[in-house]
């Protein structure tokens, strides 16, 4: 091959400083990669709209896309919650699995998203003792979520990027295959990120000008404390009956994105989900087919969602620790739904075999 000719793996490189001679290369810890990985996660920017106009201050810090001193200290135990985001060293010793690990409620939710400023003006409102289940406090709570998700999917990319240089040292056919995973795997990114750029545009707008038309949202607030806490935004997919709402990976049409957070107050769990599009479109019948659970079915229909749609899940210590291991076993298995490695079956959201939480629903509120 033409040294000065693009690399044939697609990373825009020339041959000559990309995989000429790759087989020759020393071989790459896998460990050092994630340190890599990790390190470009640090790195972050304020995600406010107009920084000019609306200036920044501060540095740009660890925000936290659940309250650390609400939601997530009133499950703590100890100081530390349990995560499901995987570490390498914890995939190879559970034959890649994520198992949930303790993570100090300083750690747990955070990202590099906002600076001092705005993260504390824009998200006083939801970070009092109390919670009104409103357009507005859902709309803060669904823009932190899309604002997670966007550094997430930069993350994502930049990551991925980094991981071209695993095949260091292995033969051309091995370089093929782990060249051709990282391009599939980057095509689903790019397209990921692209709709969370699109959504995250829609909510400046109205973040900017305090126009909340075409945002939607459903809250329910539980008479007591569920185990768990998530702040997550992701693609509505699939719904609690088993319907298929959208295909992602087909055509270039963008998908529509729905928000969830669930987080507590007052020992109470409030969940609220958020979105921007049609009354009948996939978020809406999403969240439409939550709502038509029974009261006391949701909280496990949450749980379930959360474990198949987001890794930003936090739990409490003993909950877990109190769960049979085939239950345990149940939820570790759809962690990693929905990746090249794990389809997500159509029926990854319908009840299985018995509830795991039951609570009463004390409060609902749709707009």
């Amino acid at each position: 091959m033409d040294p000065y000719k693009p690399c044939w793996c697609g990373s825009g490189t020339k041959y000559k400083w990309c995989h000429h001679r790759r087989e020759q290369a020393p071989k790459i810890n896998p460990f050092e990669i994630e340190q890599r990985i990790t390190q470009a996660s640090r790195e972050g920017g304020c995600s406010h709209p107009d920084p000019v106009a609306d200036p920044c201050q501060g540095d740009v810090i660890r925000s936290h896309t659940v309250q650390r001193n609400g939601g997530l200290k009133q499950i703590a135990e100890n100081g530390h919650v349990l995560t499901v985001k995987p570490l390498m060293k914890g995939l190879m010793e559970m034959q890649g699995e994520a198992w949930p690990r303790p993570v100090g409620t300083g750690k747990a939710s955070v990202f590099p998203g906002f600076c001092e400023r705005h993260d504390r003006e824009l998200f006083k409102p939801v970070e009092g003792s109390t919670l009104p289940l409103d357009a507005e406090h859902a709309f803060l709570l669904a823009y932190r979520a899309i604002a997670y998700e966007r550094h997430a999917k930069d993350a994502q990319l930049r990551a991925t990027e980094l991981q071209r240089d695993m095949d260091g040292g292995r033969p051309l056919f091995n370089q093929a295959i782990v060249q051709r995973m990282l391009r599939d795997t980057l095509f689903g990114i790019r397209m990921g990120y692209a709709d969370i750029a699109r959504t995250k545009d829609e909510f400046d707008r109205r973040l900017m000008s305090g126009d909340r038309s075409g945002f939607h949202f459903l809250a329910v607030r539980f008479d007591g404390l569920l185990p768990m806490v998530a702040c997550t935004s992701f693609h509505a997919e699939l719904d609690f009956d088993g319907n298929r709402l959208q295909r992602l990976g087909h055509g270039d049409a963008p998908f529509e994105l729905v928000t969830l957070t669930v987080t507590a107050f007052q020992g109470r769990t409030v969940a609220v989900f958020g979105w921007i599009g049609d009354a009948d479109g996939p978020a809406a019948r999403l969240v439409s087919s939550f709502a038509a659970i029974a009261d006391d079915g949701k909280a496990d229909a949450l749980l379930r969602l959360l474990f198949v749609q987001t890794d930003n899940i936090f739990l409490r210590p003993s909950w877990w620790e109190g769960l049979d291991e085939a239950d345990q076993k149940r939820l570790v298995g759809q962690v990693m739904a929905g990746t090249t490695a794990v389809p997500r079956l159509d029926g990854a959201l319908e009840a299985g075999a018995g509830p795991l939480l039951s609570a009463a629903v004390i409060e609902t509120v749709e707009g």
